[in-house]
């Protein structure tokens, strides 16, 4: 009888420590940096970058503020906790992002794309036209550079720079879109500086319900052999 209570036991300690470790590994790819976007109805909010850390801890950066946090995960639900408010979002695996509401607002955490670096680009004729990458981005069936996406570039482009222009951007290809409330897009594009010489960048670029497009971000892309 001992035998088999130590046995039990035992049993009961292992069943524990693999749930513990699976809580763990299920975690483990949240830890990154996140876009968490906010939206009332079909209109866009506003969009803010979150840092998750290993500690149970996150940071949401808005402009120069930030604010921190505690968060928890049981492999379905993320509750992001600070002071008093609770944000619980679900994770859809399916789409690859959070979801959740907040004050009335439809809240969706997704992969930010700094995140992956240059990979994302480099990863584009490895994965097969159609197929989804983290953060519900949908790699391109067809790569050109059409009127519609050359108007939604220029027009961000146009809210992007001011002053004095010394970079001028060429779009070349289309990488893949996100639908949000609205569409982002990922553009593979030529930036030639000033006595700088030219260089590859991809353009990540937001167009709201309303037609009106902004930069989000412009990532160097690194050639290596």
């Amino acid at each position: 009888m001992r035998k088999l209570i130590s046995f039990l036991m035992i049993l009961v300690m292992i069943l524990g420590l693999s749930c513990s470790l699976a809580e763990e590994t299920q975690a483990n790819f949240l830890i990154s940096d996140w876009k968490l976007f906010y939206a009332l109805g079909d209109s866009a909010i506003a969009e803010q970058t979150i840092f998750i850390y290993e500690d149970n801890t996150f940071e949401v950066m808005d402009e120069d503020e930030s604010q921190k946090g505690t968060w928890t995960f049981d492999g379905e639900t993320l509750a992001l906790t600070t002071g008093n408010e609770t944000i619980a979002l679900k994770w859809n695996e399916e789409a690859h992002q959070f979801t959740g509401d907040y004050n009335g607002m439809t809240v969706t955490m997704y992969m930010s794309i700094e995140a992956e670096g240059g990979d994302t680009a480099d990863s584009t004729a490895e994965v097969p036209s159609g197929s989804a990458l983290a953060g519900g981005w949908t790699i391109a069936e067809d790569q050109t550079i059409t009127e519609e996406i050359k108007n939604i570039f220029f027009q961000g482009l146009d809210s992007y720079q001011t002053g004095i222009i010394t970079v001028a951007y060429t779009p070349v290809a289309l990488l893949g879109t996100q639908v949000v409330a609205g569409t982002n897009y990922a553009v593979l594009s030529k930036a030639s500086e000033i006595n700088q010489g030219s260089k590859w960048v991809i353009i990540y670029l937001y167009q709201d319900l309303e037609g009106n497009a902004t930069v989000l971000n412009i990532a160097d892309v690194e050639l290596g052999i």
